[in-house]
């Protein structure tokens, strides 16, 4: 058998370079500094003799797998789409690749994940809590691998930490509602396990200087219009503004309105958080705050890059992202402030 019929090995590459195999071995992993000269020669011979390096023994050989897990409860929502995609950006930059799990807001499929990726050997774990955490896995694991806690900061669980200033971005939304003369507001809040939830309510109430009605429900359009149905405007605690706690509910709010024959922002003003794509094209458009997810993911994964090259397996840094408000169509003075300006 000729070389240009068998697969080309770390040898051949070493020997076209005039290298050891383990220098060859250093310029693929980055792993150890190598004379720019040397390394245009290994790159050269990779090049002529179209070497792949197999995967599967680079990991035996560095135990590591070179791949970043990345768990978020729900993978069809823009924002965790634009997260996903900046730890996976981070990563291929690394030269590390990824997987994806999707809890759907459910411990018992989060706790599957976790388990696969441990099991898989992952080398670090970027995890979005959605449901009730997984503490005691999530020890175990930071024990073993870096763990960073993106949007959603843990209770006594030391690891690095990536999220947005959740709080400042409900106190924007408190502000701006009041600063249009609204005095009463039902606020559609998620889970109160989540420290962002909380986080955003605690901003809304610092700055809203109404009543604020406040509703848990689902994290999802359907949990938006539920709210809707169960404490319509005219009900028994009447308000002028919906605060939904994420843009989801916000655009299920819209549709609970619309069917109830309220007018948006005629009636009754809605705000979101997290700018997802949909808010700017829903009709009308929706005032929400924009978080930068993708800045979220990549700051997240770069942080546990770095750990890994330090070789520190549980890092305790906490990176706080600005966040904006954008005002769009969806807010407006209530009609009785209106009628008082003509």
């Amino acid at each position: 058998m000729t070389q240009s019929q068998r697969r080309v090995s770390i040898i051949d590459v070493a020997t076209a370079a005039g290298v050891s195999p383990t220098t060859v071995s250093h310029v693929l992993s980055g792993n150890r500094p190598v004379s720019e000269q040397t390394d245009r020669r290994v790159r050269a011979a990779i090049a002529t003799l179209g070497y792949v390096p197999s995967h599967a023994a680079q990991s035996l050989r560095s135990g590591s797998m070179r791949t970043v897990g990345v768990l978020v409860p729900d993978i069809t929502n823009y924002f965790f789409a634009q997260l996903i995609t900046g730890v996976e950006d981070a990563a291929s930059e690394a030269g590390f690749s990824t997987i994806v799990g999707n809890s759907r807001f459910d411990t018992a499929r989060e706790l599957r994940h976790l388990n696969t990726m441990a099991q898989r050997g992952v080398d670090a774990l970027v995890y979005v809590a959605g449901a009730p955490p997984s503490r005691r896995i999530l020890q175990e694991l930071s024990r073993r691998i870096p763990i960073a806690l993106a949007d959603e900061e843990i209770e006594s669980l030391v690891t690095s930490v990536v999220v947005a200033d959740h709080r400042k971005g409900g106190s924007l939304l408190g502000s701006h509602l009041a600063a249009l003369g609204h005095t009463a507001a039902l606020v559609i809040s998620g889970p109160p396990s989540l420290a962002s939830c909380r986080e955003r309510l605690d901003g809304f109430k610092d700055t809203f200087t109404g009543t604020a009605i406040v509703v848990e429900a689902d994290y999802l359009e359907g949990g938006g219009s539920a709210a809707i149905e169960s404490h319509p405007p005219d009900g028994n605690q009447p308000y002028t503004a919906v605060c939904a706690l994420n843009d989801l509910m916000a655009m299920g709010a819209l549709a609970g309105l619309r069917d109830l024959g309220y007018s948006v922002p005629e009636e009754v003003s809605v705000v979101g958080f997290d700018d997802i794509a949909a808010a700017a094209v829903i009709d009308p458009p929706l005032t929400t705050v924009h978080q930068p997810a993708y800045e979220v993911g990549k700051t997240a994964a770069t942080q546990l890059l770095n750990d890994i090259k330090r070789g520190q397996r549980r890092g305790s840094s906490r990176h706080v992202l600005d966040v904006t408000l954008v005002v769009r169509h969806s807010t407006a003075p209530p009609r009785s402030r209106r009628g008082r300006s003509l």
